[in-house]
């Protein structure tokens, strides 16, 4: 049966050693080729007749190939994975690993050599209270509060008939005729259609604004509207049918104000509450105000946590000297990177070895405090995505369809898992640490972003090469085919 066997050479470098022997290969292959042979139909032979030393001259040798390179694999994924080995990216080919000769008519041992690179076993410094860090908070000024709320109340609100001159965002009711020169056209074509005063293009709205009811206004019905085609305006504005035989429609109207109605604010009351923000989850203007100056903080959150996130994660790399396998990583990159020249390489070494670095304590801060992202919480994820789509507030049954439909793509989930690990990681650190708050507003936030942007875009600013990652044990392929 076939054989594993691990051979270190330090605590970060180990070649394990594949060997697989005819009885783990020769019955898959026999099976294979009994198989192609069962169904196998050339000429001058009735089909699943073909003798079988044929079919094995035609088939073996790449049958043996991709059996042997299937049993490599398993035995390798099960070997790392049974072993617990954490190593650092993927195994690779030994520098000595011989080339083989693969022919089904020698029954004989297959051995396979992999460098594997080993991620040490660490234990995290600068995670206590004693390590201090300055945490900007943006403070939301109250003026911007209000502006927010009255802008939900009009949204929310309800559309009344007015009594009123036209003004902006009102909705008007026009009753529309055919011209004819400067008269109504005789049996000319006639429509009553509603238009939104800000949708009017700029060569009309000014004719519009400051209009009352029985008023008239003359225009083009084919530029009333901005950026409305000719389909657009025959079907809901002159109301044009499908089973109107091409009626000749002239682009001049004269249309009377029938109706002029404006959205009046919502009352500050339970219907409000629910409707706005879901059902229960306010209750009063004050719950309302902090609610309200919670989410909109939020649009500062990636950018403070992100300052120190950055200040956090370089003082954990620079206090946790993590020793790594030097010549084993040039080769992985070197591999993964088939472009990349010595000098990129030493360009962004440094680098790539700092990622690694925060990837061992990063996990370690996962397994400590035992991290874990169910299914619940990327659908929550999900719909706090799609409310920002509405500024943080909507409709929650199409939040919650919306987030549903996300949760249907393996890469957006994917990618939602690692930014939920990565951001419990970050809330466990914020919990061990000591955190000066310092309320800043929105301006302050954004100069001291901006330092960091510029001290960041440096020379180096931007690796050449693909950072290796610390990933789970692999499947390792035979090469040497």
């Amino acid at each position: 049966m076939a054989q594993v066997v691990k051979t270190d050479h330090d605590n970060l470098n180990a070649m394990v050693t594949v060997t697989i022997t005819p009885d783990d290969y020769l019955p898959k292959v026999d099976a294979e080729l009994h198989k192609i042979r069962k169904n196998a139909q050339l000429k001058g032979f009735r089909k699943g007749k073909t003798p079988l030393n044929f079919i094995r001259k035609m088939h073996g040798k790449a049958i043996l190939v991709d059996t042997i390179n299937e049993i490599l694999q398993n035995k390798m994924h099960k070997y790392l994975t049974e072993e617990k080995l954490n190593i650092i990216g993927q195994p690779l080919s030994a520098d000595d690993q011989k080339e083989l000769d693969f022919n089904l008519s020698e029954k004989k041992d297959y051995v396979f050599s992999f460098d594997i690179g080993m991620a040490p076993e660490i234990t995290i410094k600068g995670m206590d209270k004693n390590a201090k860090y300055d945490f900007m908070e943006v403070k939301i000024p109250d003026e911007k509060i209000d502006e927010t709320i009255a802008d939900l109340r009009q949204r929310a609100g309800e559309s009344v008939s007015v009594d009123d001159v036209v003004k902006e965002k009102d909705i008007i009711a026009i009753n529309a005729e055919e011209l004819d020169g400067d008269h109504p056209k005789k049996d000319g074509w006639a429509s009553t259609f509603n238009v939104l005063v800000d949708d009017i293009t700029d060569t009309y709205r000014d004719k519009f604004t400051g209009k009352k009811k029985e008023d008239k206004v003359r225009f083009d019905i084919y530029d009333l509207e901005a950026n409305k085609d000719e389909d657009f305006v025959n079907k809901y504005l002159l109301q044009i049918q499908e089973n109107d035989e091409n009626p000749e429609v002239g682009r001049m109207f004269e249309g009377t104000i029938a109706d002029i109605s404006r959205k009046q604010e919502a009352e500050l009351n339970q219907e409000f509450f629910d409707k706005v923000f879901g059902e229960g989850k306010i209750s009063s203007e004050e719950e309302m105000r902090v609610f309200i100056a919670k989410q909109m903080g939020k649009q500062y959150e990636a950018q403070t946590n992100g300052l120190l996130f950055r200040e956090v994660q370089d003082k954990l790399i620079e206090q946790n000297k993590i020793d790594l396998p030097d010549a084993f990583l040039r080769r992985l990159i070197k591999s993964n990177n088939v472009e990349v020249t010595d000098e990129d390489l030493e360009k962004d070494f440094a680098k790539v070895k700092d990622n690694l670095r925060w990837n061992l304590i990063k996990g370690e801060i996962q397994k400590k405090f035992e991290i874990e992202v169910s299914d619940e919480m990327l659908l929550e994820a999900f719909k706090d995505r799609v409310r920002g789509y509405f500024g943080g507030y909507g409709d929650e049954l199409i939040i919650l369809n919306t987030a549903n439909r996300l949760m249907e793509d393996k890469q957006q989930v994917n990618q939602m898992y690692e930014e939920l690990i990565s951001e419990k990681v970050f809330e466990s650190i914020k919990e061990e640490v000591t955190l000066n708050k310092k309320s800043v507003t929105a301006e302050e936030l954004g100069e001291k972003v901006k330092e960091v942007e510029k001290l960041l875009a440096g020379p180096d600013a931007n690796p050449t090469i693909e950072e290796a990652e610390i990933e789970s044990p692999v499947d390792a392929t035979a090469e040497n085919e």
